[in-house]
């Protein structure tokens, strides 16, 4: 036999045994990616279960709230009905271009510096 042919089986040899013939990987792969999927959905929906169950206690506190919830509730909903936002109260507003907010930018600050005071 010649010893290029014997290189040769010996090159075929090597690489048949450092990658597994198609049918192997697709055995292989067969079983791990649905395992890999499976695990993947199993961990997302234990963090979707935790936010859940954290929903579920938050809106339960709403329903039947402690003394000092029910006191910032009501707070909240009296400053809601106070409070009306008019058009003398607006800051800022994109309806002028660019070169006329900067314009009116010192007009802006002033406005503000006096809700700030207000508050």
């Amino acid at each position: 036999m010649p010893s290029s042919y014997l290189s040769r089986t010996a090159s075929l040899s090597l690489m048949s045994q450092a990658f597994p013939n198609d049918s192997q990987v697709y055995a292989g792969s067969f079983f791990a990616i649905p395992l890999v999927r499976w695990l993947f959905i199993l961990k997302t929906n234990t963090e979707i279960e935790k936010r859940n169950q954290l929903r579920k206690l938050r809106a339960q506190a709403l329903v039947s709230p402690d003394l000092s919830l029910k006191r910032k509730l009501l707070s909240a909903r009296d400053m809601a009905q106070r409070t009306f936002i008019g058009k003398d109260r607006i800051v800022y507003s994109s309806e002028k271009d660019l070169d006329e907010q900067d314009y009116e930018k010192q007009e802006w600050e002033r406005r503000f510096e006096l809700l700030e005071r207000a508050d």
